[in-house]
């Protein structure tokens, strides 16, 4: 039989940190909600089940009948398996003994087994010598029967070789099997778990695990089963076994078990083995484990098992570094750096990169405003400065009065930035076509346009995909020609052959581009502040006709600036750049300074921009599992537990290897402190029986040179050891963002 009662969650340790394997999270009362709905074969009737000294399936069992014990056994698995509550060893009288009649017949077939196997080995083929002789003047060891040794071995070579294998009875050996499997059903309950943990099963307990190391693991590997359900009733019974003092559970708990888990390989069994050597660390005056079991626990976190095993790993190290002498042992190590360096590198195991937001508070949040140096300020400044511009030629033009705008014009639509292009897309009519217009054309007297060119022009602009309304006719375009330029107005125009020609008088195509007006002249009062188109023509221009060499200006005439004195380097820091860099279109700025402000030349009497009303703050660290309490958990907690209590004994150690004349000022400064505090002079007599108290509370031995402490090599490679991992133990710190931090601060400061 194969079925098994899910166990319950009962913990084996002081300490549950890993999960338990075999202690699942399912009451085994659940299991009677999932018993079948169809009964087979193997479901025991009630009355079979009824209490008393005269059930029929322990009888069953107790016979000698073959065919009686095949139909019991089942029964009595499914049983334990659909009716935990109900199934109460201790209603049927030698319960326990019956069912451990057939792990007995087992366990004494595997004794012989070994016994074989050490008889084959030859370690068990020459008894001890009696006396010796010589033969030919040789001397010759003599056994009990007066046989030389070297003969005897022969004899029992040959014997061996005419005996078979022995095998063990597979009919035992399943019975032995359903019987501890009921064994293992019946553990999960409190009351079966008392009634097993009696002398007859801790007898049979005490014999198996009496057999050879490698007896064990032969059978570990060749029917792991029954050795899995023993394990399993071991780790069920625990919280009442070491209530009973006993010298076979130490040697079971601090020998065999760390011996096994050490020697095997089997992934199944380690889930079995971490458990009990995790609990074992809590019997009193356990013996220390073997030295190998560091050695081989640090080698399987390097190996990296499957996580239950990792965190099982992880605990029992957590246990053995409690113990200050097993601590010890880990640190005195010659390749204990590479350890430490293996432990670190699991507190990210798991670990995921993560961004946290949040939404700034309102007292560190500013005011947006447009860059004066972005694109579209900057357009608008331009757009004005022609309006300006456009005024004034008005005012000059022939129709109402003026001399004339003799001004230069171009021979096709001047270049636009991204930025006016996009606002006149999204303008309406007739708004849109006549600040087109405007930023299209310029006056002049003596230019004018075919009617036929300024309508190509407009369908050009504004066949685009972003226009968000029609295009007017040509007729109606050239109607709004009058409302843009006044001076201007469309007329039928006569050439020197004769042929007349639609054309539109008084105005042209703005020469520059948008991209040449950042070379335009901006110093106060100038006549002709466009036709430069870098910024060396733009100095020479200022040059010649700003700047005599007669009389230099005291203060700077560009624009709006009035920085006293004026130099020459100082002008350099007005004039644009040949490529512009690209500049945000919004700047960030305290509420108290205001938005004219921003294209004030002086900005370092302004306090520092805040967030932005829309901006999120964020984080980025690394997150490690978490449990329902948002605590840390899993192996990188496990990880981070083991290096702080590795650091603390380290930590003991070396304030305990100060020289006397530290230890001397150490006692006289506290002495001191304590003066001032109590305002009375202490005597020594009752400052020796506080500092006795102190060692009391830390522990005995605590005052005193621990004979077990380690050497000063051994401790300066410890403490490099640490050294050599500060800083990544930082890094781990400074971005986990699951409190890993709490549990690493001893890990600084060497």
């Amino acid at each position: 039989m194969s079925r098994a009662a899910p166990p319950p969650n009962p913990s084996s340790s002081s300490r549950p940190i890993a999960p338990i394997p075999n202690h699942s999270s399912h009451h085994p009362s659940h299991a009677a909600s999932h018993q079948q709905s169809r009964l087979t074969q193997y479901h025991p009737a009630p009355i079979e089940l009824h209490t008393g000294p005269r059930n029929r399936l322990f009888l069953a069992i107790r016979s000698t009948v073959d065919e009686e014990i095949d139909w019991a056994l089942p029964r009595l698995v499914v049983a334990s398996f659909d009716q935990p509550e109900a199934f109460k060893l201790e209603t049927w009288v030698d319960s326990v003994s019956a069912l451990k009649e057939w792990p007995e017949r087992w366990a004494e077939g595997l004794e012989k087994e070994a016994a074989m196997a050490e008889l084959r080995a030859g370690n068990l083929a020459t008894p001890p010598a009696e006396h010796e002789h010589d033969v030919d003047g040789e001397s010759v060891v003599v056994v009990g029967d007066g046989e030389p040794s070297s003969k005897r071995r022969k004899l029992v070579k040959e014997a061996l070789g005419a005996m078979p294998e022995w095998t063990n009875d597979p009919v035992v050996e399943s019975r032995a099997t359903n019987s501890l499997l009921i064994l293992r059903n019946a553990s999960f309950t409190t009351s079966n778990a008392k009634i097993i943990c009696r002398t007859t099963f801790l007898s049979f307990l005490d014999r198996f695990f009496s057999l050879p190391i490698s007896c064990l693991l032969e059978v570990m590997l060749r029917t792991p089963e029954p050795v899995q359900h023993i394990l399993t009733i071991v780790q069920s019974i625990f919280p009442h076994l070491i209530r009973i003092p006993s010298t076979e559970v130490t040697r079971i708990f601090g020998g065999v078990f760390p011996k096994l888990l050490v020697e095997t390989r089997d992934q199944g069994m380690m889930n079995h083995l971490l458990p009990l050597v995790i609990s074992g660390m809590t019997i009193p005056n356990l013996p220390s484990p073997p030295a190998e079991l560091v050695t081989h626990l640090f080698r399987q976190l390097v190996l990296r098992p499957n996580p239950a095993i990792l965190e099982l790993t992880l605990d029992l190290l957590i246990s053995l570094t409690h113990n200050a002498t097993h601590a010890k042992i880990i640190l005195s190590q010659s390749d204990f750096p590479a350890h430490l360096r293996s432990l670190v590198a699991l507190l990210t195991y798991g670990g995921q990169m993560k961004n946290i937001y949040w939404n700034a508070d309102t007292a560190v949040r500013g005011v947006v405003y447009r860059n004066p140096a972005g694109d579209a300020v900057r357009a608008e400044y331009a757009s004005r400065r022609r309006a300006m511009e456009r005024e004034v030629a008005q005012k000059n033009m022939e129709v109402f009065g003026g001399r004339g705008v003799l001004g230069a014009v171009g021979d096709k639509p001047p270049a636009m930035s991204d930025v006016v292009k996009k606002k006149l897309y999204a303008m309406r009519e007739p708004a849109r076509s006549i600040q087109w217009m405007h930023e299209t054309f310029v006056y002049s007297s003596t230019s004018q346009l075919l009617q036929v060119t300024f309508w190509h022009a407009y369908r050009d602009f504004f066949q685009n995909p972003s226009t968000v309304e029609a295009l007017l006719s040509a007729s109606e375009v050239i109607k709004n020609v009058t409302i843009a330029f006044p001076g201007a107005s469309a007329k039928i125009w006569q050439d020197e052959m004769g042929n007349q020609k639609f054309v539109i008088a008084g105005m042209g195509f703005r020469k520059s581009s948008d991209d040449e007006d950042r070379f335009a002249c901006l110093w106060r009062g100038c006549q002709h502040p466009s036709g430069c188109k870098n910024p060396d023509q733009v100095l020479s221009h200022i040059q010649s006709t700003h700047l005599p060499s007669t009389h230099q200006p005291l203060s700077c005439q560009w624009a709006r600036c009035n920085h006293t004195p004026f130099t020459l380097s100082h002008l350099l820091t007005h004039l644009p750049l040949l490529h512009p860099a690209p500049v945000p279109e919004l700047v960030m700025s305290h509420p108290s300074v205001t938005e004219i402000s921003l294209s004030q030349p002086l900005i370092t009497d302004r306090p520092p921009p805040p967030l932005p009303e829309s901006a999120r703050l964020y984080t980025l660290g690394q997150t490690t599992p978490l449990d329902h309490r948002q605590n840390p958990t899993g192996v990188p907690f496990l990880a981070a537990l083991t290096i702080r209590n590795l650091a603390r004994v380290l930590r003991t150690e070396i304030n305990l290897a100060m020289p006397d004349d530290g230890r001397e000022k150490a006692e006289e400064k506290k002495k001191h402190l304590l003066e001032e505090r109590f305002g009375l002079p202490i005597p020594d007599n009752v400052l020796k029986e506080e500092e006795e108290e102190e060692n009391a509370a830390r522990g005995a031995g605590y005052a005193d040179q621990d004979p077990g402490a380690l050497g000063e090599k051994e401790r300066e490679r410890a403490r490099e050891g640490f050294l050599s991992v500060e800083e990544r133990l930082g890094e781990i710190v400074e971005r986990n963002m699951s409190g890993l931090g709490l549990y690493l601060s001893e890990g600084f400061g060497w």
